[in-house]
């Protein structure tokens, strides 16, 4: 795996490890299946009434979210430290910060609308579609995680997508148990609780990486001559020959 970055072995220096091209690539792959798979879900929610699906979408939106603000604060970063700008490091921590955010909001509307849900269960809810659709997606969370399982250990963007993820697995597995139960005992009322859940998940999952991003922009950034030295294992030459023609 080829970073260019700094020598950090402290915990609290994630964030400062830029992004390998390999990374950016298992990003990008990532985002095109979940933003298609979640237009995909988000329908079958619709027809079959369930609210915990269509939330289990939104849901796989902010992990789209999260995956676009990681990859769009590592170009921006590159392309700062090439120029020598100050505060680059910032960038990493700043989009993880936001992306905590972000999933409070998403929290909260689904919640908002698992208590309206709540309160007037649908009459309806065909669990087939439900099942189907929540056991795709669980396949692809499945994946996600195994894709960027390593990648979020030394970048706090790839954590806070790693976190978005994670979250969407237990969400998918929420569905799955809650089509089950419907299909077995017609508690559409579950549909409710099950989105009430997910909407604590999400917001369960924000609140470290709100942590880690607050901590990161409260620290002082090393001198940018760091940069210019070569780690062995870490430093890519070629990025460093590029920079220097720059």
């Amino acid at each position: 795996m080829t970073y260019f970055g700094h020598s950090c072995n402290s915990p609290n220096c994630v964030g400062w490890q830029q992004m390998s091209n390999q990374q950016r690539w298992r990003l990008t792959v990532m985002l095109g299946a979940i933003l298609i798979f979640a237009l995909v879900e988000w329908l079958a929610g619709y027809f079959s009434h369930s609210l915990a699906l269509r939330s289990d979408a939104w849901h796989m939106v902010a992990d789209g979210g999260a995956i676009l603000l990681a990859l769009s604060a590592s170009w921006l970063t590159r392309w700062t430290m090439t120029r020598q700008l100050p505060g680059q490091l910032r960038l990493d921590a700043i989009a993880a910060f936001l992306n905590s955010i972000g999933l409070l909001l998403m929290a909260g509307l689904i919640a908002w609308e698992a208590i309206g849900h709540l309160t007037q269960p649908p009459q309806q809810i065909l669990s087939q579609p439900m099942f189907i659709a929540a056991t795709i997606g669980l396949a692809i969370n499945i994946i996600g995680i195994a894709l960027l399982h390593e990648d979020s250990q030394g970048n706090l963007n790839v954590q806070g997508a790693f976190l978005h993820i994670l979250a969407d697995l237990a969400s998918s597995v929420g569905v799955i148990l809650g089509a089950i139960a419907i299909y077995a005992f017609q508690c559409f009322w579950l549909d409710g609780i099950i989105s009430l859940l997910i909407a604590l998940f999400i917001a369960g999952s924000s609140f470290p990486l709100m942590r880690s991003s607050w901590q990161q922009l409260g620290q002082t950034s090393p001198p940018a001559n760091n940069f210019t030295l070569l780690e062995i294992g870490k430093t890519n030459l070629m990025d460093l020959i590029v920079r220097k023609a720059d």
